[in-house]
């Protein structure tokens, strides 16, 4: 399936692109179009839908209580710490 440069204008068109060099473009969507084709033609009547589709679960660990640091190890590894509270550098000015 090829498009000719006119169609290929008018569906970029639909689809809000501003197309630049549209020659270039066109031949390299007539080439994806083409290989698209081609995997149309592949034989995939014994692929099951367990070969398709990777079923997996989220693998969750149980929420323990467990130890943790308290504030005074906190402001030593902190690179800034102030009044109980680890200062960072701000990154929205108002």
């Amino acid at each position: 399936m090829d498009l000719d440069l006119e169609k290929f204008q008018a569906v970029a068109s639909l689809s809000k692109l501003r197309i630049e060099n549209g020659e270039a473009m066109l031949s390299d969507f007539n080439k994806i179009m083409a290989y698209v084709d081609k995997v149309k033609e592949l034989d995939t009547s014994d692929v099951t839908e367990q070969e398709i589709y990777e079923w997996s679960e989220n693998q969750v660990r149980p929420d323990e209580i467990g130890e943790s640091l308290s504030r005074d190890q906190i402001s030593d590894i902190a690179p800034k710490f102030e009044n109980g509270y680890i200062v960072v550098p701000r990154v929205i000015e108002t």
